[in-house]
C-alpha cells in the first residue's frame, strides 16, 4: 500500500521556501538600516555631558559597512581621528615631540572649535605651569595655555550595543526573511 500527501499549490510552496533561504544568505539590506540606525545613536552619545562635541571630526568619522552577512561600525578610520579610542578606551596621554602638553585654558582666547596652537601667539610667557599672554602695559595677562607632562583620560564609551538595538536588529531580519521588506 502506497500512501501519497499531496498539498495544493505545493510548488509555489516549495518556491517560498526556496525563497526564505535565500533572502537569509544575503541580509545586507537589514544589516545597512542597522548600521545607520547604530551610527546615529552612537553620535547622539558624542554629543553628551561626558564627551563635549568640540569640532565634530569624530562624529564625522562615524561609518559603517556591511556585506551579506556582517556588518562593521568604526569611528575615527578614514578622516583620521587618532584620538577615537582613547575617548572610548581612556589612557594617559603625553607629549611626543614637546617636554608639555599645551591644554586651552577654559574660556581662554586659545580654547576654540579648533583649537589654537601656542605658537599662534606673540608675547607670550610661562609662569607658574601656565603660558600668559602679554597684552600690554596696565593690562593683566591673559591665561592662555595650561602646561602638563600628562592628561590622564577617563574611559567614556560610546561604541556599544544596547539590548533594544538587538532587538531591533533580531526584528528586523525576522521581518527581512518573511518579505515584509518588500
Amino acid at each position: 500500500m502506497e500512501l501519497i500527501l499531496r498539498i495544493a499549490d505545493e510548488e509555489k510552496a516549495i518556491a517560498a521556501l526556496d525563497e526564505l533561504g535565500d533572502r537569509a544568505h544575503d541580509l545586507k539590506r537589514p544589516l545597512e538600516d542597522f548600521g545607520e540606525r547604530m551610527v546615529r545613536r552612537i553620535a547622539r552619545r558624542l554629543s553628551g555631558p561626558a564627551l563635549k562635541e568640540r569640532t565634530g571630526r569624530l562624529k564625522g568619522s562615524l561609518t559603517h559597512e556591511e556585506t551579506g552577512d556582517t556588518l562593521e561600525i568604526s569611528a575615527g578610520g578614514a578622516d583620521e581621528v587618532d584620538y577615537a579610542a582613547i575617548h572610548h578606551y581612556g589612557g594617559t596621554i603625553r607629549p611626543r615631540k614637546k617636554k608639555f602638553l599645551t591644554i586651552p585654558f577654559p574660556g581662554g582666547p586659545a580654547d576654540h572649535r579648533v583649537p589654537l596652537r601656542a605658537a599662534d601667539f606673540n608675547d607670550t610667557f610661562v609662569a607658574k605651569g601656565i603660558i600668559f599672554q602679554d597684552r600690554g602695559e596696565h593690562i593683566r595677562p591673559e591665561p592662555l595655555f595650561i602646561l602638563k607632562k600628562s592628561v590622564t583620560i577617563p574611559a567614556r564609551p560610546y561604541m556599544y550595543v544596547e539590548e533594544s538595538d538587538v532587538d531591533y536588529l533580531n526584528n528586523s531580519i525576522a521581518d527581512f526573511i518573511a518579505g515584509a521588506w518588500s
